[in-house]
């Protein structure tokens, strides 16, 4: 393959980040040019095109160590991710062999997503909105928020509650009253009931904690995660 090389002002255009962010991928080894001389760091456009299409990684960075994220995932409003969401839907409905499973994809991306700006609504603790980004021809979405995480949502109703696994659970297996949005479809509940009847795989991730739940299975994997963050990351892939 031809290469074609790029500089330092173009990659960063390319990514939607700025030329001082590269330098300091550059230092910390996330992602270095091909070369560098005189000062000047050069890189080839199919490495850059790669490493946007890393999606599961620029959101895991975004949550876990503020790395900036590029403005093309990030939904700053309910608006915008209702947008983008029925855009992906359009492109979904493109692809034949999807034909009936589409929607189910598309209606648990948007329930984890509704779900991020319903729960954190006015108390976002620091970066509003969410990562939302999916790459058809590897069958992945990925959404993330810096939200309060489920722990901190679910204390407001079950005060009992003191890990993030054990919020994890619940979120996926009980019905809890007094929370408003469980109205629009039992929330994540209603993610799991559509993940266990379709060729459908969820990782989820809260604070310390992650839960796997596979294709075509009712059984909830939840475990510790490494590291901890505060907020939600969740990879579909179908």
């Amino acid at each position: 393959m031809k290469q074609e090389l790029i500089s330092i002002g173009e990659a960063a255009s390319i990514l939607g980040v700025s030329i001082d962010t590269l330098r300091r991928w550059d230092k910390s080894g996330k992602l270095k040019p091909i070369k560098s001389k005189g000062g000047h760091r050069i890189y080839n456009r199919f490495q850059i095109e790669l490493f946007l299409n890393d999606l599961f990684g620029i959101a895991n960075d975004w949550v876990f160590n503020n790395i900036e994220m590029p403005p093309e995932f990030y939904c700053a409003n309910s608006a915008v991710f209702q947008t983008r969401l029925a855009i992906m839907q359009g492109s979904l409905a493109d692809i034949v062999e999807l034909a009936s499973q589409f929607p189910l994809v598309v209606a648990a991306a948007g329930e984890i997503g509704n779900n991020s700006f319903d729960h954190n609504l006015g108390n976002w603790p620091d970066i509003p909105g969410i990562f939302f980004g999916y790459d058809l021809y590897k069958r992945a979405i990925v959404l993330a928020d810096r939200g309060q995480g489920i722990l901190a949502t679910l204390k407001r109703v079950k005060s009992d509650l003191s890990t993030h696994q054990e919020a994890l659970k619940v979120a996926f297996t009980e019905i809890l009253s007094g929370r408003s949005p469980e109205g629009r479809g039992n929330g994540l509940k209603f993610v799991r009931k559509i993940v266990s009847e379709n060729s459908i795989d969820l990782l989820f991730k809260t604070g310390d904690a992650e839960l796997i739940l596979a294709k075509d299975s009712d059984s909830l994997d939840i475990r510790p995660s490494a590291g901890s963050f505060r907020g939600c990351l969740a990879l579909i892939t179908f």
